[in-house]
């Protein structure tokens, strides 16, 4: 990373935390190779390939948010993530990008390829 990291010093039950915006901890993750080992939680997997529900959805439903809820986090309508969400929607890997950030997980747990 060329630009400087936005961090802050947190302090809970005695332990000492470095917290820095989830955008920039995603970009160390990528560039420290560790993207690799990112893991998809049994539940999601079996959803997705078992009822072919879109990963999107399996995600937002696995964090118990509600597509209103992720789209006031994406500044967009309830009705572009219905659309997001709906079986056999090509996303662009810059939308898979939002919405990976605004779920807090990382862009290749939204895929299932090998790429």
């Amino acid at each position: 990373m060329s630009a400087p990291i936005d961090y802050r010093i947190s302090e809970e039950a005695g332990r000492r935390f470095a917290v820095v915006p989830l955008e920039q901890f995603t970009e160390l993750v990528e560039r420290a190779g560790d993207a690799e080992a990112l893991t998809l939680p049994h539940e999601i997997v079996s959803r997705h390939l078992s009822d072919e529900i879109p990963l999107v959805r399996c995600w937002r439903e696995y964090l118990d948010m509600t597509q209103a809820e992720l789209a006031s986090r994406l500044e967009v309508s309830q009705a572009q993530v219905a659309q997001w969400e709906r079986p056999g929607a090509n996303l662009r890997h810059s939308t898979l990008k939002k919405l990976a950030t605004a779920m807090g997980i990382h862009v290749q747990q939204l895929s299932l390829d090998d790429d």
